[in-house]
């Protein structure tokens, strides 16, 4: 299958010739690890870049349904092809593969989120809420400065910690729907 590459960021390019190589079974967790790494270098610059873009708060908050829609994307076409590769699926073989792809995006997001956030802009969070509050609910603003200013950031480390493990949570319940819906396919033929 031949794709026109023409103006297309290098990472995109990247994951579209992971996605269509053909794979062994025995390597088929370093292609999930290949797939993870850039997809999660891609997670890393889309959110990067529409935070130094400074957009609208709703553009910003975009960014996160695209990427979970791009995330799925993934999990669905991978155990796809791994389902090609090493029949019967297990639900287990497509578990360990929304894990892995959503563990490794998470860990790259929680820490460019983290860096971003202590040591680039510190304040990036705090103004993009007062933004969303002075756009969508003004009459909270000054009850929203109240909380940021009452806020606990001695809990950063914490914050990724627990946002990672969300991440790990999303990968699986979105394999185990996955898996679950090959094996039915499976079964009923």
């Amino acid at each position: 299958m031949q794709f026109s590459y023409e103006g297309i960021p290098i990472f995109v390019n990247q994951i579209i010739l992971l996605l269509y190589m053909e794979i062994s079974q025995k390597n088929f967790i370093s292609y999930i690890l290949k797939v993870a790494i850039i997809s999660g270098i891609a997670r890393v610059t889309l959110d990067y870049l529409f935070r130094i873009l400074e957009l609208s708060p709703i553009a910003y908050y975009l960014t996160f349904v695209l990427a979970f829609i791009l995330e799925v994307y993934i999990i669905v076409f991978v155990i796809k092809k791994y389902k090609q590769h090493k029949t019967p699926l297990t639900i287990i073989d497509a578990l360990k593969t929304g894990i892995i792809i959503m563990g490794v995006i998470g860990l790259f997001y929680c820490t460019m989120a983290y860096i971003y956030d202590m040591y680039i802009d510190p304040d990036f969070q705090t103004n993009m809420t007062l933004r969303f509050t002075e756009q969508f609910t003004p009459d909270q603003v000054e009850q929203t400065k109240q909380n940021l200013a009452n806020q606990d950031h001695s809990k950063s480390y914490f914050g990724v910690i627990m946002y990672t493990i969300w991440f790990v949570f999303l990968g699986a319940v979105i394999s185990l729907l996955v898996g679950s819906i090959y094996k039915t396919k499976e079964a009923s033929k």
